[in-house]
């Protein structure tokens, strides 16, 4: 596991190292710099297989193709054979080296054959092309940067900033998008000129420009299965993911909250393995704290469990953690916290995440599935230019009195009013509000506002056809989406800024392909994770199967009660914010003023992204992000 970066067209050794340094945090191990006519290509490296022999950019025997590489391949041992097979000459036991080799059998279509988690840049020397590629899944992060002929890449916007291609600017879409989802969706940065490499992409560069193509589609057709046949299989699929995923030459753990996931980790392990296994637990002192479920899961399979309790403010991390994450996320600061723990033990830490976008297992699958007699018995035409209309009217009306209490129920008929609009109907729930012109009155200054061309849902209506029911679509849309560029990205920024490799066995390829094929009326039928609980019968305790989800996560209302309240009052007067010129000062006062409630749960998180954004600013715009130097704020 590493951080790549590198140019094409310009830059030199000196430039090169600048941008490697920016992403030191990512690769403890080494740095290594490379030059060949109009590329240069650089590496941090964390060592996690063959730790002395792992020196990057790697070759083929003739020298014409060289790799630097992010990630981990988990059917490295049956490549590696075929290759050796093939009469290949290998000089390490790092998956690296492979690539290049495969590339000199089957060109840069050898990526179909990889099974990991990984972004890379291979340079073919013969050619005069670069081609950059991203893993199916999006696991791993590669972003990039294009000024005319010349190219600018890396794990992080931080390598591209230092290499000068682009300077650091705010793109304003991509503010008003994370403000109403929390994440950015598709392939913006909030830096403009800055954008990311789709999961399962090729981008191929030479003196002609860019083309990509995808090839790491995942067909989600239903086939057909007994019961007892999925159950077998997925908790067989499960299992030989896990066990591919140990593949390690340091000390590794799980990430343990408790749950159905991360306790099925911990059980598959122990199904194959009875040596010693370290479980990593973190509560944030609250009453949603997951630590004593945690700990009942490691004393029944016998690890060795290591919790924590943090009893300082949390936002107090939020900036940090911000450098990192390089955005303004409100729930980046759980695992930036749990991986600054998990770093004082092992490199190597598993995840429970996938679990929940694989098999259905977030509230609002079950907020849309008891309406659907609704959405069946009422006419579409009415929904859309009766009822949808009066509760839009009703909805402004009752925003417009400006009462942050009542904004809850401003949202409720929103959604009730959209029920055969399946886009609106899921990004309500994912916390979407520019629907509402009085709303974006209330947040944004109107400056702003008169700029603003772009709405949440312009990059969704594709994933609702309106022929398909309105769960599985959502399914789809978070797995192209949230999943991707909020979950992922915060998985891969928070564990690497501790220097700490992530790994995700739920959204093993093999698994992720096996379960898309899942017919929908099956994944949804018993409840949230009903067929991954039924897998896991007999293998996770019955109590941990029955427990209610909460998820890891920090609670906004329990965090406004101890710092958020007092940050806020704090970076967000009305002073600065009229210097910035983005959000209302009204709206931020008019929520200070309010009584403590858990019904402005929404608004919190509404000031704690505020305040993200203001952070932001401060880290890389008001200084200069080239000139950072891999430590921190």
């Amino acid at each position: 596991m590493c951080g790549i970066t590198g140019t094409f067209n310009f830059g030199d050794v000196g430039l090169l190292r600048a941008m490697t340094q920016s992403i030191a945090h990512r690769g403890p191990d080494g740095e290594y710099l490379y030059g060949d006519g109009p590329v240069h290509l650089g590496n941090r490296r964390l060592a996690i297989l063959d730790p002395e022999h792992g020196a990057q950019p790697m070759f083929n025997e003739s020298g014409s193709v060289a790799v630097i590489y992010n990630g981990e391949i988990y059917n490295y041992p049956e490549l590696r054979q075929h290759l050796l097979s093939s009469g290949h000459t290998l000089k390490t036991r790092c998956d690296t080296e492979l690539l290049p080799h495969l590339y000199e059998e089957e060109g840069i279509d050898f990526v179909q054959r990889l099974n990991g988690i990984f972004a890379f840049a291979l340079w073919d020397r013969d050619l005069n092309k670069l081609f950059l590629v991203r893993d199916p899944l999006g696991v791993k992060p590669l972003v990039f940067a294009q000024v005319g002929d010349r190219l600018a890449f890396g794990s992080e916007a931080k390598a591209v900033l230092a290499s000068r291609l682009v300077a650091a600017e705010l793109d304003e879409v991509s503010l008003h998008l994370t403000m109403n989802l929390r994440y950015i969706p598709g392939e913006r940065t909030l830096f403009r000129g800055i954008r990311r490499l789709p999961p399962g992409t090729i981008l191929e560069v030479d003196r002609a420009g860019l083309r990509s193509r995808e090839y790491g589609t995942i067909d989600w057709s239903p086939r057909t299965r007994s019961l007892g046949d999925w159950i077998e299989a997925i908790r067989a699929h499960v299992e030989q993911a896990v066990h591919r995923q140990l593949l390690s030459d340091v000390p590794l753990g799980v990430s343990l909250s408790g749950g159905i996931d991360s306790s099925g980790l911990v059980a598959m392990i122990r199904k194959r393995y009875s040596g010693p296994l370290k479980t990593f637990t973190l509560g944030f002192n609250e009453p949603w704290d997951e630590n004593e479920d945690a700990r009942f899961v490691a004393e029944r399979f016998g690890t060795e469990h290591h919790e924590i309790v943090l009893h300082e403010p949390a936002m107090g991390y939020l900036k940090e953690a911000i450098y990192f994450t390089e955005e303004p996320k409100v729930n980046c600061l759980q695992l930036f916290l749990l991986h600054r723990f998990v770093s004082e033990h092992v490199k190597v830490a598993l995840s429970g995440l996938g679990g929940d976008e694989l098999f259905g297992g977030y509230d609002f699958y079950t907020y849309l599935g008891r309406l659907r007699w609704l959405r069946e018995v009422l006419p579409r035409g009415f929904s859309r230019r009766v009822l949808g209309p009066a509760l839009d009217r009703l909805a402004r009306m009752t925003a417009r009195l400006d009462r942050p209490s009542l904004d809850l129920y401003v949202r409720g008929l929103e959604w009730v009013g959209c029920l055969h609009d399946g886009a609106r109907h899921y990004l309500l729930l994912r916390n979407a509000w520019d629907f509402n012109p009085v709303l974006l009155q209330r947040v944004y200054t109107r400056d702003f506002l008169d700029r603003l061309e772009v709405r949440c849902r312009d990059g969704f209506d594709g994933f609702f056809p309106a022929e398909r029911a309105v769960e599985s679509e959502a399914l789809r849309a978070e797995f192209r989406t949230k999943l991707v560029n909020d979950l992922l990205h915060n998985e891969d920024t928070m564990s690497m800024a501790h220097s700490v490799e992530s790994r995700v066995p739920l959204l093993d390829l093999e698994l992720v392909r096996f379960a898309a094929h899942i017919p929908d009326e099956l994944r949804f039928r018993g409840g949230l994770k009903w067929l991954l609980k039924r897998a896991f019968k007999g293998i996770v305790p019955d109590e941990t199967l029955a427990k209610k989800k909460w998820g890891f996560t920090v609670d906004p209302v329990e965090q406004y009660k101890k710092d958020l309240r007092a940050m806020a009052a704090e970076l967000l007067t009305p002073d600065r914010l009229r210097r910035t010129g983005i959000f209302n000062p009204r709206f931020v006062t008019s929520l200070l003023s309010s009584r403590p409630h858990p019904r402005l749960r929404w608004h919190y998180f509404m000031l704690w992204q505020m305040i993200g954004v203001e952070l932001w600013h401060e880290l890389f715009l008001e200084h200069d992000p080239a000139g950072v130097d891999g430590t921190g704020p």
